[in-house]
């Protein structure tokens, strides 16, 4: 049986980082993943600038489109609202961007294993027993969950939580391809097609748009219908190739709960890392990522397994302020072009996007009579 410091279930932006800086501190680290590299991940795809300061190398090559500007509109008005040199993102295809990743984590000596399925996790007190699907059994010191919403490991682990939203999205290509030109320069939110705190997008990639909507709610019949109807708000996006439509659940924070025992611990999404109000998740899925390799391997150094210290590191790093977020998401949901046409509330969540201020700034901004 082979026997690893770290075995790392999952190869998205929050197990391939963990890998990489666990790799990089010397422990011997396996990345299983069920799937081939690269692999099509639902997500809209946009990085945050202030993704660009947790990552020590250069993955400008995997990005698609930079876009400079945000613009934003409502069901219920006609105009658009344009911000051109507000909310900078860097778009990019998950399935590259998670495979440049993984390269990383690769080549700072982690080991990988693809289209392999983890179907068994017994935590014991001194180790970690996995099994695959191939009937192939390892052992580790740590196991990290980084498997998405429906974590195996969460499971195994007795962390597993229920709640979270829902969204739909494709990938729609324009028969005119100077189309994606045109309209390339803003990434485009729209309010009021959901009820409650949902959502749609449109972020133009390099030569299509990714395209969908979301809500906080778990379940919402008619979402497909609630999607069509903000597709069709787009001339430009009339008579286009739809591809590769999919529905995910998205696996927001609502608490600040545990997500570590002494064998196992969780990042990005299945520690449900997921921003409250934005339903962003690369970012805070790489952060634990970061944040969890450093705490294994001094922990591993000094107690041979894990306290809670990370589960606190990560409340204090990431889910405290979430807080604040949800807040935000309360007063902002309720009636959002009010606030969208307001230079200050605009300027705030830019700043946020850079990690420059928090959420309790930001609900300051909300705040404000004038």
């Amino acid at each position: 049986m082979e026997r690893y410091d770290c075995v790392v279930v999952g190869a998205g932006p929050g197990g391939s980082t963990f890998a990489l800086n666990a790799a990089n501190r010397g422990l011997k680290t396996l990345i299983i993943e069920k799937e081939s590299l690269p692999r099509y991940k639902t997500c809209g795809g946009g990085l945050t600038p202030a993704v660009k300061t947790l990552l020590d190398f250069d993955y400008s090559p995997v990005i698609e489109r930079k876009v400079a500007g945000v613009a934003f509109l409502s069901r219920d008005e006609d105009d658009m609202v344009y911000y051109d040199d507000s909310m900078p993102v860097e778009m990019v295809a998950r399935s590259e961007f998670d495979h440049c990743l993984v390269k990383q984590a690769v080549a700072a000596g982690a080991a990988l294993i693809e289209k392999t399925r983890v179907v068994s996790v017994n935590e014991l007190k001194d180790e970690v027993l996995i099994e695959t699907g191939d009937g192939s059994r390892m052992s580790a010191l740590i196991l990290v969950g980084a498997d998405g919403a429906r974590s195996i490991a969460a499971r195994a682990a007795g962390l597993n939580r229920g709640y979270g939203g829902i969204a739909v999205e494709a990938e729609i290509y324009p028969r005119d391809p100077g189309v994606v030109d045109e309209h390339g320069g803003h990434s485009i939110f729209g309010f009021g097609f959901t009820p409650g705190d949902g959502y749609g997008w449109v972020f133009p990639k390099k030569d299509h748009f990714s395209v969908g909507i979301g809500t906080s709610k778990a379940r919402m019949p008619g979402l497909i219908t609630v999607y069509r109807a903000f597709v069709d708000r787009f001339d430009f996006l009339r008579d286009a190739e739809e591809r590769l439509r999919r529905g995910w659940f998205i696996p927001y924070c609502k608490s600040s709960e545990t997500i570590n025992t002494r064998r196992i611990c969780l990042v990005g999404d299945a520690a449900h890392l997921v921003d409250p109000f934005s339903g962003e998740g690369i970012y805070h899925a790489i952060s634990s990522g970061i944040i969890g390799a450093q705490t294994v391997a001094e922990e591993l150094g000094k107690k041979g397994r894990l306290s809670r210290r990370y589960s606190r590191e990560i409340r204090k790093q990431i889910t405290r302020d979430f807080m604040f977020g949800r807040w935000c998401s309360d007063i902002y949901y309720r009636a959002p072009s009010y606030f969208y046409r307001k230079n200050r509330v605009i300027q705030a969540l830019t700043r946020l996007a850079k990690k420059e201020i928090q959420y309790r700034d930001v609900l300051s901004e909300l705040r404000k009579r004038k």
